[in-house]
């Protein structure tokens, strides 16, 4: 069984979380036309290619995706929450089509499950302690590190 973890937003990342293995890379991202404040998006294409990847056709997986809010403080600005939830969108549609069904999981359940809160330094430190090989050296990993850790909660909680 594979585990998948996903944290959403173009600057996110997806796991893909075993016993045995932990392999964790960022979304897959291309352009957006136009001249907007907003200039990738999701590649669904290459997300899709990415999960065949990692998950291989007859073998099982089940996916767990950060639910995410546009309720944001004021710095959360309008074409930001757009853009997150067009990213969800993406996510979920690559997801379902492929044949998963998303368990969307609050930050503040997967955080709970690992004694964290919103410092991205703790969450970096706890998914290196449990896959010291996954890439997660610099700091701006800390997406990657949050997928690789709701990737993980999957593998502990099986929900």
């Amino acid at each position: 069984m594979i585990y998948i973890g996903i944290d959403p937003g173009l600057s996110g990342a997806i796991s893909f979380v075993s016993e045995r293995s932990c392999i964790v890379e960022d979304l897959p991202t291309m352009p957006l036309p136009g001249t907007g404040l907003i200039t990738k998006k999701i590649d669904g294409r290459a997300l899709a290619q990415l999960i065949r990847k990692n998950v291989p056709i007859g073998e099982t997986a089940e996916a767990y995706v950060e639910q995410v809010s546009t309720m944001g403080g004021k710095d959360n600005a309008l074409q930001t929450q757009g853009s997150l939830m067009r990213s969800l969108g993406a996510i979920e549609t690559v997801l379902e089509c492929m044949g998963y069904r998303p368990t969307m999981l609050s930050p503040q359940k997967w955080k709970r499950f690992y004694g964290l809160d919103s410092d991205k330094k703790r969450s970096l430190a706890t998914a290196r302690a449990l896959y010291e090989a996954a890439p997660l050296s610099l700091a701006k990993h800390h997406n990657r590190a949050e997928a690789v850790l709701i990737g993980h909660w999957g593998l502990r909680n099986k929900a």
